[in-house]
């Protein structure tokens, strides 16, 4: 048996915004759109969910999903200085400019619109 990631789940409010700022910032490619609930998008081989509340889910999975906050996604850049001047002027919410970790690596982090945080990583 094996055991390997599927996706990576983001909520937001609205799925045609997220689309837009997703392809911009990221380069993520889409690969279904049924707005006003569903977005699956590509970065290289890992896939995203890009979804809203829908009452229509299965018992047990129509709740709101969580919108805001720190992700668990981290986004790996070959030049995190270049990437956030990107962001600047895509005028992209920095939560927290590139810091060099005790370990070596470099991190910052941004927001999404909806205030979904993702850890820049280099």
């Amino acid at each position: 048996m094996s055991v390997k990631l599927g996706a990576n789940l983001i909520g937001v409010k609205d799925v045609a915004k997220a689309k837009v700022w997703y392809e911009k910032i990221f380069g993520m490619k889409v690969v279904e759109f049924r707005p006003p609930e569903f977005l699956e998008m590509k970065l290289g081989k890992n896939t995203f969910y890009i979804e809203t509340a829908n009452p229509k889910r299965a018992k047990g999975f129509e709740e709101e999903f969580n919108i805001g906050g720190r992700s668990s996604a981290i986004f790996e850049v070959d030049d995190i200085h270049e990437f956030i001047k990107k962001c600047e002027k895509q005028s992209v919410k920095i939560i927290i400019r590139p810091v060099k970790q005790f370990w070596g690596s470099w991190n910052a982090v941004i927001a999404d619109p909806d205030g979904n945080e993702f850890i820049i990583d280099q």
